[in-house]
């Protein structure tokens, strides 16, 4: 076999540009409607996750059309927001940046330059030298060109314009007037308005913009991803697909990302083996999970997404919904139930949920955590250390109905993330299976819950249905008055458990 063909994802992590762009039609079509066609472009904020394609999406709708655009007047100039730490020179390399493009086109006029070097003198004020660039840039719309600004990673923003709302007017300012109008496409993952809140500031900047969130793949994104694939020699199948879609969903990066490892391995062995590829690049897929983690934190959705794709369900709404929605963290699928972007992420979040105890409902997560030891202890006592064994022996429902799923659930997590998986079986049960548990062996559990199987069956309903995760059902919202009952039951079995082990 010939081994000296070019990894299609061998740049993987940085901007796609030309023939390596993939998809992404609908994407490039909202920049052409707003931004390119138009004699008067309007200004497009793009919104997605980190390393979700904003940047490539921007170059290739933008930059790599630059000399049809040229062609048009239409002047694109990109500018990383993240190179600058004060906003005067920011605002200053605006104008310096389009010297140098004018300049170098031939576009530079009389009038251009004698209002290039009045802007440039030294010892202005802001308000002097801001009035002076706009001047600057109305004799360039004089000229009859076009200015379009590409700022990239505005999220640094935040920093630059720190409680600086002149700022945030000045670039509005040079947007919004017909006299000196420039055009914008701003990059981020937060919302211009999430970024002057943070700045402690609030102006009118975010009311000019067009908004578009950039999620994952569409289907035809990643038709033309395995295209690639086949490009090179490795077959589709549904199993191919299956795997791939297991680990990366639609994220565009981590396909790239498993892509990359799959061509290798191809290369070396002759083997398509994606379980493979995947344990090769798994310190990759963890360190962009904790990247969005943080950032989810960081804007107190990562506590939004547990409850939703996890449980338990305690402040969820249906906006924090829809904006999960919205970045393709969360997909919901063809029984309306809502899910992680891939099945690989979602056992990442589970991972994290049973092994940290946030604040999402601490009372229930101690009685998870204490109903799980106490059958445990419990059986163990009256079947040995393989107590699951034989209570699947003795109760041959349980290893149908739960056990065996159980292990179906420990086995993903152990292919996706070894180690890391836990090796205790009761884990990953869910609360309706600890109460079936116990209403099996309930000639054991009685003298220790009292009581009848009515009484605590009528708790274990309650209490499934706070667990169960946000959209298993649209209609079962929890009210108020159901979580307060429900915390109420949390503490009746801890108190239950705690007298049981004082015994």
């Amino acid at each position: 076999m010939d081994r000296d063909f070019a990894n299609p994802f061998a740049d993987y992590g940085t901007i796609v540009r030309g023939e390596r762009f993939v998809g992404r039609k609908d994407d490039l079509q909202v920049i052409e409607g707003r931004v390119i066609r138009p004699q008067e472009p309007g200004n497009l904020a793009i919104i997605g996750d980190s390393r979700i394609g904003k940047s490539s999406l921007v170059y290739k709708a933008v930059i790599d059309r630059r000399d049809e655009l040229i062609a048009k007047r239409l002047l694109p100039i990109w500018i990383n927001l993240s190179s600058y730490d004060r906003a005067p020179v920011f605002f200053r390399s605006l104008m310096t940046r389009c010297i140098d493009e004018l300049e170098e086109l031939g576009w530079m006029s009389p009038n251009i330059q004698k209002a290039a070097e009045r802007a440039l003198q030294d010892e202005l004020s802001w308000g002097e030298g801001y009035s002076r660039i706009q001047r600057f840039f109305e004799k360039v719309r004089k000229e009859g060109v076009r200015v379009l600004f590409i700022l990239d990673e505005f999220d640094h923003a935040r920093h630059l314009f720190r409680e600086d709302i002149s700022a945030f007017q000045g670039l509005r300012e040079l947007s919004y007037r017909p006299e000196w109008r420039v055009s914008y496409i701003v990059t981020s993952r937060r919302t211009i308005r999430d970024i002057e809140l943070q700045t402690q500031t609030i102006s009118t900047l975010d009311g000019i913009f067009h908004k578009h969130y950039l999620g994952m793949f569409d289907t035809d994104s990643i038709e033309e991803y395995f295209g690639r694939l086949a490009s090179i020699g490795i077959s589709d199948s549904v199993s191919l697909r299956e795997k791939i879609a297991f680990y990366c969903g639609g994220h565009p990066y981590l396909l790239e990302l498993l892509g990359y490892e799959v061509v290798e391995l191809f290369r070396e062995e002759q083997v398509v083996d994606i379980d493979r590829a995947a344990r090769r690049s798994m310190h990759a897929f963890l360190s962009q999970y904790d990247r969005m983690r943080e950032l989810l934190r960081e804007e107190g959705n990562f506590d939004k997404i547990l409850q939703i794709l996890v449980g338990p369900v305690v402040n969820v709404k249906w906006t924090d919904v829809e904006n999960l929605l919205k970045y393709g963290f969360i997909k919901q699928d063809e029984q309306e139930t809502y899910t992680a972007f891939s099945e690989h992420f979602q056992t990442y979040l589970e991972i994290i949920e049973r092994q940290f105890d946030w604040d999402l409902w601490p009372a229930w997560r101690q009685t998870e955590k204490a109903l799980r030891q106490l059958i445990t202890r419990i059986m163990r006592r009256k079947y040995g250390e393989n107590w699951i064994e034989a209570l699947e022996k003795a109760k041959s429902h349980l290893k149908r109905t739960i056990f065996d799923r159980c292990r179906e659930a420990q086995a993903k997590e152990e292919r996706a993330y070894g180690n890391r998986a836990s090796s205790n079986l009761i884990d990953f049960t869910y609360p309706q299976d600890l109460f079936t548990i116990i209403f099996a062996e309930w000639s054991v559990f009685k003298e220790i819950f009292g009581q009848d199987k009515n009484y605590w069956g009528q708790r274990s309903q309650l209490l499934t249905k706070i667990r169960n995760p946000f959209a298993h059902n649209r209609d079962e919202i929890v009210y108020n008055y159901e979580r307060q009952i429900a915390e109420g039951y949390c503490q009746e079995i801890l108190a239950v458990i705690k007298q049981a082990d004082a015994i």
